[in-house]
C-alpha cells in the first residue's frame, strides 16, 4: 500500500508540474502569435478570451502530459530499480501499475465530461471573440431571421415574420402542431417567447381541430405551449457552427435537423463519434508510455524513451485525424473514421504493454 501512494504520489505531481507549464507554453506561443490581433481588441478581451481557452487547452495537451508523465515518474522509478525491488517481493507488473492505469481512465473520464459540459460553451465564446470583422462578413454566425418556415422534428409547422437567437423571441408567428400528419390546433400570435422550459404565446388566436371536422377559436392573451412542441430555440436558428462549440447531444440534435432539411449529415456523425473516442486518447498514450518505462534495461536512456514515446504519440494524432477526414468525407463509416486511429493504436499499446511484461 505504501508503494502504491508513493508512485502515485511521484506521478500526480509530476502531472501536474508537466500540465501547468504546458498550458503556460501553450499560452505564450498562441499569445505572441496573435499579438497584433490582441493589441487592437484590448486587455479585457484578451483575457476573457484566454480564461475560454484554457479549457480547450487542456483537452489538447493531456493525453502528451500523460505520456511525458508516465516516462518521467515511472521510468525514473525503474531506473532506480524501486520497481525491480517490488517485483521482487511478489507483485507482479500489472499489479504495480494498476493505480496509475486507473489514474488514466479517470483522466479520460474527466476529458469526456469536460467535452460535454465546459468546452462548448468555453469554445463558443472564445470563437466569438477571436473573429475578425472580416470573417464576420465572410461567415457570419446567423443571429435573427426574417420571413421564413421552419419544420420541427415533431411535425409542427412554424411561421416567423421576424425571429432573435439571441432574446428567443419572435413577432408575427403562426404554428400548426399534428398528430399521425393531421393537424390538431393552429396557434397566430403577435408574439412569442422562450421561458425556461416552454414557448410562450403572447396576444393571439387559438384554433383547434377535431377528428369529426369541428372547429372552436378563442382568443389568448398569453398561452404556454407546454409540451405541445419539442422544438427548442437552438433548432430555429443555431449560430454555433462548429462541433467545437457543441456537446454530443447538441451535435446528435443537429443532425436530426439537417436530415430533415436533406442536407448531408456524415461530418456532424463522425464529429458526433469523435466525442465519445477522443478522450481514449489520454489512456492510449499512457499505456503507451507505461510499456516503454516501467521496465528498466542496462543502457536504455530516458531521453530515448523520449523519443519514442513521442514518435509514437504524434504518429498516433496524425492516423486519428486522417481517420477523421475519411470519415468526413464519406471514404469510411463516420464511426469508424472517429474510432479507426484508437482501435490500431489500442491495440499497437495493449500489445506493447504484454510483451513488456514477458520480457
Amino acid at each position: 500500500m505504501k508503494f502504491t501512494f508513493y508512485l502515485l504520489r511521484n506521478f500526480l505531481r509530476s502531472f501536474a508540474l508537466l500540465s501547468v507549464g504546458s498550458v503556460l507554453v501553450f499560452i505564450i506561443i498562441n499569445f505572441v502569435d496573435n499579438i497584433r490581433m490582441w493589441l487592437a481588441k484590448g486587455m479585457d478581451q484578451t483575457v476573457e478570451y484566454y480564461l475560454n481557452f484554457l479549457p480547450h487547452i487542456v483537452y489538447l495537451v493531456t493525453p502528451v502530459v500523460v505520456m511525458l508523465t508516465a516516462i518521467a515518474s515511472v521510468g525514473a522509478m525503474a531506473r532506480h530499480l524501486e520497481i525491480s525491488a517490488m517485483q521482487g517481493a511478489g507483485r507482479s507488473p500489472f499489479r504495480i501499475l494498476l493505480p496509475v492505469l486507473i489514474v488514466g481512465v479517470i483522466i479520460t473520464i474527466a476529458l469526456f465530461a469536460i467535452g460535454e459540459l465546459i468546452l462548448p460553451d468555453a469554445n463558443y465564446r472564445r470563437l466569438e471573440i477571436a473573429e475578425t470583422r472580416l470573417e464576420q462578413r465572410k461567415n457570419p454566425r446567423i443571429k435573427e431571421k426574417n420571413q421564413f418556415v421552419f419544420i420541427g422534428a415533431d411535425h409542427s409547422d412554424w411561421y416567423f415574420k421576424r425571429y432573435n437567437g439571441i432574446t428567443k423571441k419572435g413577432e408575427q408567428v403562426s404554428m400548426v402542431i399534428q398528430n399521425n400528419n393531421k393537424p390538431i390546433a393552429r396557434y397566430d400570435a403577435r408574439r412569442i417567447e422562450w421561458s425556461d422550459t416552454s414557448w410562450t404565446l403572447l396576444d393571439g388566436r387559438a384554433r383547434y381541430f377535431t377528428p369529426e371536422g369541428n372547429i372552436s377559436t378563442y382568443k389568448f392573451k398569453t398561452m404556454s405551449l407546454g409540451k405541445q412542441t419539442s422544438v427548442l430555440p437552438e433548432d430555429i436558428i443555431n449560430d454555433r457552427q462548429s462541433h467545437e462549440e457543441m456537446s454530443a447531444k447538441q451535435i446528435s440534435r443537429r443532425i436530426e435537423i439537417l436530415r430533415r432539411s436533406g442536407e448531408e449529415t456524415v461530418k456532424m456523425e463522425t464529429q458526433w463519434h469523435f466525442k465519445y473516442s477522443g478522450p481514449v486518447t489520454a489512456l492510449v498514450t499512457l499505456i503507451i508510455a507505461l510499456s516503454l518505462s516501467h521496465k528498466y534495461k542496462r543502457g536504455d536512456a530516458l531521453s530515448r524513451q523520449f523519443g519514442i514515446g513521442i514518435i509514437l504519440t504524434f504518429s498516433y494524432y496524425i492516423v486519428v485525424r486522417v481517420g477523421l477526414q475519411m470519415g468526413e468525407n464519406g471514404v469510411l463509416e463516420p464511426w469508424l473514421g472517429a474510432w479507426i486511429g484508437h482501435i490500431i493504436y489500442g491495440t499497437v499499446a495493449i500489445a506493447m504493454l504484454l510483451r513488456s511484461f514477458r520480457l
